[in-house]
């Protein structure tokens, strides 16, 4: 078959010669032909080619991290925009926040503001804690997140759960808390984790944003893991703490990477167990960043922060490190610049970057639930936020804590929802995995170094949660100079838990000395007083901050004499009636509070109605008030105790001396029918002293007080009263509040010693 004739097909020739001439001329006017046309200061691959799709990578490295805001505000400074993010630990909560909408500026004053010393624990504060919590931490101040169940002793997956910081995160990113797709964020953004049951990295890339970026960062043995979509997650270092491979399956095409690893302990740092694990753990870190930087091309930009000495938990060097950030970026301006982009595409790039200032939604209902044996009723009556209102953060936030408060829960966290239209509140409550009986201990030491000491050591085993209205079941066990057992079953009577019935007994023991009071130090009897009690309460509580209980008691009580002539003798009684107790406290710590009221209150009365062997009436009450200017702490208060009418045995003495109760004096020096005493109390914050990560804040105290002991029928007057007075330095202690002080009273009666366990 002869070939096709394509002669016809071509145009005329003159035709051809016109579309010649027309395609030259639009050679020459298209827009950006000429050199002339392009900005002077403007990169020539931003105007005449596609621009690149920059990705950012940011490593972990805990508080040396906070590096990448300095890296932020240099590239925002010279007009880069940044297209998509993927970090770890973190690098992901500085890449979250930012891929959110935060400035570098924005972020600055949050790692600036943020408390990082309540961020990295989990304890309630002690004025958010529910009432019976309180009675735990005064009696029982060292809590080791030690319980048992299923008959085994378990204790937590972690040191910290991060609820403090998971609460610090939903609020950061509450504008973006509905979830969804990590790319539809204003930068699409990627949190690395690990999977602790694999070993792999898993890439986060939709969902709760607080709650991957908590996934990213749980390290360890420090941090509970979390569990998203089945699997248990951790820190994401472990496996890829540069994840460079992350941001290309984003699409990037040049990566900006930050990596601020840290450097590994010289010899004289590796000694205890925990510096080692730490040395382990950057070990393996540092073998897969270096498997990620051999994958670096020719365009990809690397910035490593001279951080130098600055560790891992020196959030105290923030600013330093924001400065070593922008440094960092700095020294590669050069390569940095040639990514701009002209002035105006960098301002339509933050008009869209920036987030709006979060308009909170009314609430259309609020659902309360969790893995708890508890009644949603009981959780719910917690809650203060209302169906129909608009969500108010600080409500949201003291209703998580109040739950939290009840220091029973491993989590407590929330989500907002939208169902059919309807915006709703959603609070999940997950109990601790290490209970439901959780233990408690209690040391006290009281050693006057001139051969009078006393101690005590404790332990309490509460079971928590026995029923859905929360009743629980405490048992104390107690050994020392004063051996204590005890027992009570609290069942609260309403969802509200504001009304309860409470069964007790108890049996304790104690020494009750008598002195002669001419002859400091000088025993004239010494009583061993044996004391069984048993009783059934009513009561009600206010918040959590106060309580009023009205009972039955019966007890039996014996006293022998361990000490002493024929003049004093054993005996034994009945007591039994009428007991009520009221109790307030507002402070705002247990060891050394600044503000808040501690009082105490309690009418005994003896009936032989009841079996008591005779009629009398006891009274205790008690109040301290702290007030704080700025560093200085003052706490004035007052104590009596003492059998106001009718008989009473040598069982019923009240006793006072020692550090704060008359300073001068030994500890139960001074013994009456009657007690009271007067104090004014004030302490000095002097900063955070200590040795590494073995930090406590330290105290300088003093005191001013007056008081005495009465026997029968003795007047309480002012020519009575003795006065003392003390200097003390104070610790925080994991054990309880330490202090050294020396006391001195009225006839130079002076004591040096050492207190452990009391409150101020």
């Amino acid at each position: 078959m002869p070939p096709p004739d394509v002669s016809r097909s071509r145009p005329p020739k003159r035709t051809r010669l016109f579309y010649l001439l027309l395609l030259s001329l639009a050679f020459f006017v298209a827009p950006g032909a000429s050199p002339a046309s392009a900005a002077p200061d403007t990169p020539a691959s931003a105007s005449t080619a596609k621009r690149p799709k920059i990705g950012l990578v940011l490593s972990g490295g805990g508080a040396r991290g906070i590096a990448h805001i300095g890296v932020l505000r240099f590239l925002e400074e010279r007009g880069i925009v940044v297209d998509c993010i993927a970090g770890t630990s973190m690098g992901a909560i500085v890449g979250a926040l930012y891929a959110a909408g935060y400035s570098p500026a924005e972020m600055e004053k949050l790692v600036l503001t943020i408390p990082w010393d309540k961020a990295f624990t989990d304890r309630p504060a002690y004025e958010e804690m529910s009432f019976r919590r309180k009675e735990d931490s005064l009696s029982h101040r060292i809590d080791l997140n030690i319980g048992i169940g299923e008959g085994k002793v378990k204790m937590a997956k972690g040191l910290v759960a991060g609820q403090n910081l998971g609460l610090i995160m939903k609020e950061l990113f509450i504008h973006v808390a509905e979830g969804g797709d990590f790319d539809r964020l204003p930068i699409p953004f990627r949190a690395v984790a690990a999977d602790i049951e694999t070993g792999k990295a898993v890439s986060l890339h939709q969902g709760d944003l607080a709650r991957a970026v908590m996934a990213s960062m749980a390290i360890p043995g420090v941090f509970a893991p979390v569990e998203i979509d089945g699997k248990i997650l951790v820190d994401g270092g472990i496996a890829d703490n540069l994840p460079l491979d992350v941001a290309r399956a984003m699409g990037a095409e040049v990566l900006i990477v930050v990596d601020i690893a840290t450097p590994l302990r010289k010899k004289e740092g590796l000694q205890s167990a925990a510096s080692i694990t730490a040395q382990i753990m950057t070990i393996l870190i540092q073998q897969n960043v270096a498997a990620r930087l051999s994958t670096l091309k020719e365009e990809d930009i690397l910035l490593r922060p001279d951080l130098k000495d600055l560790g891992t938990t020196d959030f105290s060097r923030v600013r330093e490190a924001l400065s070593i950030g922008y440094k960092a970026a700095a020294s590669q301006e050069e390569r940095l610049k040639t990514l701009a982009v002209p002035p105006d595409e960098f301002h339509a790039f933050l008009a869209k970057h920036r987030r709006a200032p979060f308009q909170p939604p009314v609430i259309d209902y609020v659902r309360v639930e969790g893995k708890t044996s508890l009644s949603p009723r009981v959780l719910a009556s917690q809650v203060e936020t209302k169906e129909g209102q608009k969500l108010d953060m600080k409500t949201l936030k003291d209703d998580i804590n109040r739950i939290y408060g009840l220091d029973i829960f491993e989590r407590v966290d929330f989500n907002l929802e939208k169902k059919d239209d309807r915006r709703g509140l959603a609070i999940k409550a997950v109990e601790k995995s290490w209970g439901p009986t959780f233990m408690r201990f209690n040391l006290s030491l009281a050693d006057n170094f001139s051969g009078s000491s006393d101690y005590t050591i404790g332990l309490q085993l509460t079971r928590t949660a026995v029923n859905s209205l929360g009743a629980e079941w405490r048992n104390s066990f107690q050994i020392g100079e004063t051996p204590r057992l005890a027992t009570e079953f609290y069942q609260p009577l309403d969802s509200g838990n504001r009304y309860f019935i409470a069964p007790l007994v108890e049996y304790m023991e104690r020494n009750i000395n008598l002195y002669k009071r001419d002859e400091p130090g000088t025993i004239l009897a010494r009583y061993r007083d044996r004391d069984l009690t048993a009783g059934i309460d009513m009561g009600r509580r206010f918040g959590n901050w106060g309580e009023l209980r009205v009972g039955l008691r019966r007890s039996y009580g014996a006293y022998r004499v361990n000490v002493g002539g024929p003049e004093y003798e054993s005996g034994s009684g009945n007591r039994g009636g009428l007991y009520s107790f009221f109790a307030v406290d507002t402070m705002d710590n247990a060891d050394y509070p600044k503000r808040g009221t501690w009082s105490r209150g309690a009418v005994k009365a003896n009936l032989p109605e009841v079996g008591s062997d005779f009629k009398a009436t006891g009274l205790e009450v008690g109040v301290d008030q702290a007030v704080t200017w700025r560093r200085l702490t003052v706490i004035p208060g007052f104590v009596y105790m003492g059998m106001v009418d009718g008989d009473s045995l040598i069982e019923d003495a009240y006793t006072t001396g020692g550090f704060l109760n008359l300073s001068g004096y030994l500890p139960g020096e001074l013994a009456g029918r009657e007690i009271g005493l007067g104090r004014l109390v004030t302490l000095t914050d002097l900063g955070t002293f200590g040795l590494g990560n073995f930090r406590s804040t330290l105290y300088l105290g003093a005191s001013l007080e007056a008081g005495n002991a009465w026997p029968k029928d003795a007047p309480m007057d002012w020519d009575s009263l003795i006065w003392a007075g003390s200097l003390f330095l104070g610790a925080k202690t994991f054990i309880g509040p330490a202090y050294l002080y020396y006391g001195l009273a009225e006839g130079r009666r002076q004591t040096v010693g050492l207190f452990i366990g009391q409150r101020y």
